[in-house]
């Protein structure tokens, strides 16, 4: 089962050691998804926050899949 995670710092701590970030995008929220060995994080974040913290990631280098 998934985790879902309510403040972004501490999301992010989980998406810096991410293999993947999963991004599923529907019309009023965007859900990030940090993948790792045992549990999926999930957040659910405005369409601008998302953008901006997966702009981030992609400049880390990170695997970034959108569905």
């Amino acid at each position: 089962m998934p985790k879902e995670i309510f403040l972004v710092e501490l999301w992010k701590r989980y998406a810096d050691q991410a293999d993947e970030i999963r991004v599923k995008r529907y019309e009023k929220f965007v859900k990030l998804k940090a993948r790792l060995k045992k549990y999926l994080y999930v957040i659910k974040l405005p369409p601008d926050w998302a953008n901006s913290i997966l702009e981030e990631y992609k400049s880390k280098g990170k695997n970034i899949v959108e569905f």
